[in-house]
């Protein structure tokens, strides 16, 4: 598709839509996101419409709020994203082997990993602080599901913890996927609830591998509670719809990312 077809369609998307997305675009063009990216430059200089991360705005729209901080509800970010969620879940489950211990934290695309593993493999044990994983994976005879224990997060479905010692001080987990609302260079891998944060870290200091999945909304963002720097973890599994230079400062920071 030659530019000029490109961009008018571009256009037509953010007058119809009122913003474009690179994933988006990516998908409705048929090129990569480096293609979107240099197309949305061009049209930013050219003066018809303000390039902001991850896609564009109308020229006359006032600048884009700062991304969204505060809590957002499980059953909200259970209907986000959820393709980009899926690709990245196949995935993280490609990078797991039959019979190891597994270890999924809280959250939506955590959601989708369980049902993604349940899909794949007979036999693994999973650790995990979520009830609805625990749910997920309960019909399935070959796994062993290991609830971390502790009190009822009602909104998450969930089981929080402070306590000096529990489950996880005595499993060796193979890999930990974490999940994340915040990927920032500076700021590192952030979360938006302090209940869940001991879980996590208690999780990420039994397993021999952490790998995040994220997709791609998460970068440029920091939440409120800080997990880790980005270099202690392995990877970061998300979609093609990462801003290049956002991508490039991640793995600056030590880990490597890996886009479905």
């Amino acid at each position: 598709m030659l530019a000029k077809k490109r961009y008018s369609i571009i256009l037509e998307m953010l007058d119809r839509d009122g913003t474009v997305h690179t994933a988006e675009l990516v998908e409705a063009l048929g090129v990569s996101s480096e293609t979107v990216r240099k197309d949305l430059e061009e049209l930013d200089r050219q003066g018809k419409l303000r390039r902001i991360h991850g896609g564009a705005v109308p020229l006359q729209q006032p600048e884009a709020p700062a991304p969204m901080v505060g809590y957002v509800a499980l059953s909200t970010r259970n209907s986000l994203h959820m393709e980009e969620k899926q690709r990245i879940a196949r995935r993280a489950a490609a990078m797991v082997e039959e019979g190891q211990v597994v270890a999924l934290d809280y959250g939506s695309t955590s959601q989708v990993l369980a049902q993604a593993l349940a899909a794949r493999f007979q036999r693994l044990t999973v650790v995990t602080n979520s009830i609805q994983n625990a749910l997920i994976l309960a019909d399935k005879p070959g796994f062993t599901v290991i609830l971390t224990g502790g009190i009822l997060s009602r909104d998450e479905r969930t089981l929080v913890n402070d306590f000096p010692t529990g489950i996880l001080d005595y499993v060796h987990v193979d890999i930990l996927f974490l999940t994340v609302t915040g990927i920032d260079p500076v700021a590192g891998l952030t979360d938006q609830r302090l209940g869940e944060i001991s879980m996590q870290n208690q999780m990420r200091n039994a397993a021999s591998r952490v790998i995040v999945v994220a997709d791609s909304s998460k970068f440029g963002r920091a939440s409120l509670v800080r997990i880790c720097p980005i270099s202690a973890v392995e990877a970061i599994v998300t979609d093609g719809g990462v801003d290049p230079e956002q991508a490039a400062a991640v793995e600056a920071c030590g880990a490597r990312l890996i886009l479905v």
